[in-house]
């Protein structure tokens, strides 16, 4: 009886001792060991965290999740992610809490990256979160749009080009035996025609040579290329003179300006003068025309008399008429 209450207290002893053993190692796994400080953060999607995601302060676990809790607010829904981290640790005010994934085989994690502020939260304080981007959904995305553009863009691209080369294909086949029909044809003109062109360069170029490049013709040419080259160089020198003409007829031109400018007071008054003496005449031209007809009159009857009387340039008085006195 005695032994069986031995083995009693043994068997309760071990299985008490693996109790707190196993207690203790499932402390350690989820890291609560020690004191924490709680903080929060409010995420729109939460797709892969949990109760035990690790937290990351730069790479560093330092808590894990406790609890996600859904807030409605209207039409909207948000997520409260609490999370405990070790008792003193310093957060920044300025941090973010990202939810990321480290590699693509990783489990998802939030990790803090530190601000820069010197003001650190306040235990239980939010910290500012930034959703994680499912990775898979938008490879999905990517994969949908991927195919609307196969069976938008790509298959009709392929059908025309099928459709084209077809056509391609057949006028192939149905103009290449003439197109080589025509070259053969044509081939066969040129040999028979080469003989012939290849005589008539010779002969051309014996004509050039005995004739056009004969020494006499070379020595005429040679003889026109220095009239040009001396032609030029005259050309040159008129072109030379002509510039200095320009530059005296500007200099004169402006010598004739300045002398303008210098005397146009003098012009005004010539000219103010000049209408004066316009002014004068047009008023007196009646009485100076009319004396004029007079005195033309006058010469008229002078002459006349001195041409019927000549002497009366001498004598003064006319002459007795010979006829009426009978002498």
């Amino acid at each position: 009886m005695q032994d069986s209450r031995m083995n009693y207290v043994v068997v309760g002893s071990f299985v008490a001792v693996v109790l707190a053993m196993f207690l203790v190692v499932v402390s350690i796994l989820a890291g609560r060991t020690a004191a924490t400080d709680d903080y929060y953060t409010l995420y729109d999607n939460v797709n892969g965290l949990k109760f035990g995601t690790q937290v990351l302060y730069e790479g560093y676990q330092i808590g894990q999740v406790e609890s996600i809790e859904p807030k409605f607010d209207g039409q909207t829904v948000s997520f409260r992610v609490n999370f405990a981290v070790k008792e003193g640790w310093k957060i920044p005010e300025d941090s973010v809490a990202r939810a990321s994934v480290g590699s693509l085989l990783s489990a998802l994690t939030i990790d803090i990256d530190g601000g820069k502020s010197a003001t650190a939260l306040k235990p239980g304080a939010l910290v500012n979160g930034a959703s994680a981007s499912n990775f898979f959904a938008a490879l999905s995305e990517i994969g949908s749009e991927f195919g609307e553009i196969s069976a938008d863009s790509i298959k009709p691209l392929l059908a025309s080009l099928n459709a084209y080369i077809r056509d391609l294909d057949k006028m192939t086949q149905d103009n290449v035996p003439a197109i080589l029909g025509n070259l053969n044809k044509i081939s066969e003109e040129l040999a028979r025609d080469v003989p012939a062109i290849s005589s008539s360069l010779k002969r051309t170029s014996q004509s050039v040579e005995t004739g056009i490049l004969k020494p006499e013709n070379v020595q005429r040419i040679d003889a026109i290329i220095a009239n040009l080259d001396k032609t030029s160089a005259n050309l040159a020198g008129i072109s030379g003179d002509l510039g200095e003409t320009r530059e005296l007829l500007v200099a004169s031109m402006q010598n004739i300006n300045r002398v303008v400018q210098d005397n146009a007071g003098n012009v005004d008054e010539s000219f103010r003068s000049l209408r004066y003496t316009l002014d004068t005449i047009a008023r007196y031209i009646d009485d100076i025309s009319h004396n004029t007809e007079a005195t033309t009159r006058n010469l008229a009857e002078f002459s006349r008399a001195i041409r019927e009387n000549p002497g009366l340039l001498v004598s003064g008085s006319p002459q007795s008429d010979q006829a009426k006195t009978g002498k």
